[in-house]
């Protein structure tokens, strides 16, 4: 039967070996020139085009454009359009730049690729909204308004 010895590495013989690694010459880490040139450039493939929009929305996107806006805004309590458009918003405070919606608007309008048609919430009763908000409105229900005056 025949014994193997080991012999065991102590902290004092491995600093005695980082000098004989040092010593070795180091190796050249540049990668090597080959002897010829290719023989054409490398083939670089064009971007592919980016896909087509979808016809369909969203619900993110189910808010309407400016083209999209709907032509017939009504007062939710009675189903009409209101009969005054200068009373639909008050100040909220004598001095103030806010205004208050005294009615609940609707819109009828139609959403998505088919035209659903759609009852929407413009403006909840006594919402408090900016003069510019405000004043976008009043300009939809006044044009409401001379287009039903119109075709009576």
């Amino acid at each position: 039967m025949t014994t193997t010895a080991r012999t065991r590495k102590t902290a004092k013989t491995a600093p005695e070996e980082a000098p004989a690694q040092a010593a070795t010459p180091e190796t050249d880490s540049a990668p090597a020139v080959p002897d010829v040139a290719p023989l054409e450039p490398p083939h670089v493939d064009e971007a592919p085009e980016p896909p087509a929009p979808s016809p369909y929305v969203t619900p993110t996107e189910v808010i309407p454009d400016e083209e999209n806006l709907s032509d017939v805004i009504l007062d939710d309590a009675t189903g009409q359009p209101p009969v005054n458009p200068d009373a639909v918003f008050v100040p909220l405070t004598p001095f103030g730049s806010t205004l208050q919606c005294t009615v609940r608007l609707v819109e009828r309008t139609f959403l998505g690729p088919h035209h659903n048609p759609v009852t929407r919430l413009l403006q909840p009763k006594g919402a408090v909204v900016s003069e510019g908000i405000a004043a976008r409105i009043r300009e939809r229900l006044d044009a409401q308004a001379a287009r039903t005056g119109s075709d009576q």
